[in-house]
């Protein structure tokens, strides 16, 4: 049973919306909102958290390699960029943002999903050089927090191994959990309550 009427306004559909109402608390979840991906990383450098590197293509030379090109800023989740040499990436998208490709990881990217106060890992393994997450490998639960730093119901952030520590690749602000078989882990019904409890704790609505 849901704690109080949800009302999703959403440019996108996800698993737990047939909760929706059109009346009660209501949930923005819309992928044109989001933060460009430089402004994305620059928001968690300054959480303190560590993450990859972007400036534009022209300030960067064939030293650095592979680059991985930011064509479309705005998408998230392996979309929007391109993987290229810095020669064609000069020669085409001079002035686009793009960070070097680590290569170093072995295909391996992990997922922190936030939804609610409770948190997953996700792990994602890729066979080839592509910019696709790869295949889901393990979902793990860690112990249940809210995140009052980023203060969102639902959120994740990609990381890969970069030497010894591990670098944020990504922040999405919006996440499309059907996508990432969450649904097998919690009810639409949980999901609901679990976006209307963070909204509460994160004062972004008053309790009745």
């Amino acid at each position: 049973m849901l704690k109080a009427p949800l009302c999703i306004k959403s440019d996108f559909t996800d698993y737990y919306d047939n909760l929706s109402s059109d009346k009660g608390i209501i949930y923005n979840r819309m992928i044109s909102d989001v933060k460009q991906r430089g402004s994305a990383l620059k928001y968690l450098r300054s959480l303190g958290v560590k993450t990859l590197e972007i400036k534009q293509v022209s300030n960067f030379s064939y030293l650095d390699g592979l680059l991985v090109v930011y064509t479309d800023p705005k998408k998230h989740n392996g979309q929007g960029k391109k993987l290229m040499s810095y020669e064609e990436a000069i020669a085409h998208y001079s002035n686009y943002p793009a960070s070097k490709y680590l290569d170093d990881n072995k295909g391996i990217t992990v997922k922190v999903l936030q939804i609610g106060q409770r948190r997953f890992n996700l792990t994602f393994k890729k066979e080839d050089k592509s910019l696709t997450e790869g295949a889901l490998i393990a979902i793990n639960e860690m112990t249940p927090a809210y995140n009052m730093l980023i203060g969102l119901p639902i959120f994740s952030i990609d990381y890969v191994a970069s030497g010894c520590e591990m670098v944020a690749t990504d922040f999405n602000e919006v996440e499309n959990l059907k996508r990432l078989n969450i649904d097998k882990y919690i009810s639409s019904e949980d999901i609901c309550n679990e976006i209307i409890n963070s909204l509460y704790t994160y004062n972004k609505v008053e309790r009745n």
